[in-house]
């Protein structure tokens, strides 16, 4: 079977998914279905973790003069995923998506509380919770994985990268900044094909699917929070798998259109400024190690805004 030659990683919350995109739509380019996490098996993604043959019949179907790639997000945050991808794919390629560490957590905590992955709603008392969860207590009943809930390791980007560099080399990793893909989204990807080695005039972006990302990279939360979690948890999933009605056809596209009209977007609350002036100052180390690293300065991560 055919495995993939590249691999898309950054935090939920980066980029990945406008990224992700822009790769399916290149010609030269077959993308499975994102956030397949088949690799990282010291996350506990999926119990029972999924097979070898599961993973690779998501790329049935691409062409051999095809390259084909996968993207999941917590790729980049496992200390795992480097050496199975490597062991996998010894000449795979690596894509990482970075983006401040401070404006990715607050989007990442009302993306968790979206999801119900996060039952604290206030950014301030969930990061005062790190400690607990790492010692597993004030867990909620549904966190994927439950170590995402640890917000500061999530950025210590320097240690990821760093392994990632060690395990398939400098050269074989190519790394997005996400300021320089959200201004110039263009050149960016021009890049990442060079990186990959496929054609770099592929014909310009589709407006309707920028908009697309627009909305989806949105703050969301729900009307019934009661729904949400009966729609998108796994035993839930199992109930209605089992007793679904056969003579129903589309029962998959109700429960998608159930999720969406429970859906409503609304402004992210802004972040209090003494809370960012904190985290700016907390994580200005790991700021310089990551500049350091890449031989790029970031400084700008840590300035008020």
């Amino acid at each position: 079977m055919r495995k993939p030659d590249f691999f898309l990683l950054g935090h939920p919350r980066s980029g990945s998914g406008q990224l992700n995109g822009y790769l399916a739509r290149h010609p030269d380019l077959f993308m499975a279905k994102k956030e397949l996490h088949y690799f990282g098996s010291d996350l506990g993604y999926h119990t029972p973790p999924r097979s070898e043959a599961n993973f690779l019949s998501f790329f049935e179907g691409c062409p051999p003069e095809t390259r084909a790639g996968e993207a999941s997000t917590w790729y980049l945050f496992s200390e795992r995923a480097a050496e199975e991808i490597q062991a996998f794919n010894p000449q795979s390629k690596v894509i990482a998506l970075l983006r401040n560490p401070v404006d990715v957590l607050h989007s990442l905590h009302a993306h968790f509380v979206f999801r119900g992955d996060e039952d604290i709603p206030d950014f301030a008392e969930a990061l005062a919770a790190e400690a607990d969860r790492a010692e597993g207590r004030r867990l909620p009943p549904y966190a994927i994985p439950r170590r995402g809930l640890e917000y500061s390791r999530l950025v210590r980007y320097a240690e990821q990268l760093q392994r990632y560099f060690d395990v398939l080399g400098r050269d074989r990793v190519h790394v997005v900044i996400n300021d320089d893909f959200r201004k110039d989204p263009q050149a960016v990807f021009k890049g990442v094909c060079q990186f990959l080695g496929v054609r770099d005039d592929y014909p310009g972006w589709d407006a309707t699917f920028e908009e697309d990302q627009r909305a989806r990279n949105a703050n969301r939360t729900v009307y019934s929070r009661a729904l949400q979690d009966f729609l998108i948890r796994p035993e839930q999933q199992q109930v209605l798998e089992a007793v679904r009605p056969a003579a129903v056809p589309g029962w998959r596209f109700i429960l998608r259109a159930l999720r969406r009209v429970n859906i409503k977007y609304v402004d992210r609350a802004p972040m209090d400024p003494a809370l960012r002036a904190q985290l700016q100052a907390r994580f200005a180390p790991e700021v310089r190690a990551v500049s350091e690293l890449l031989g790029r300065d970031l400084s700008r991560w840590s300035q008020p805004k």
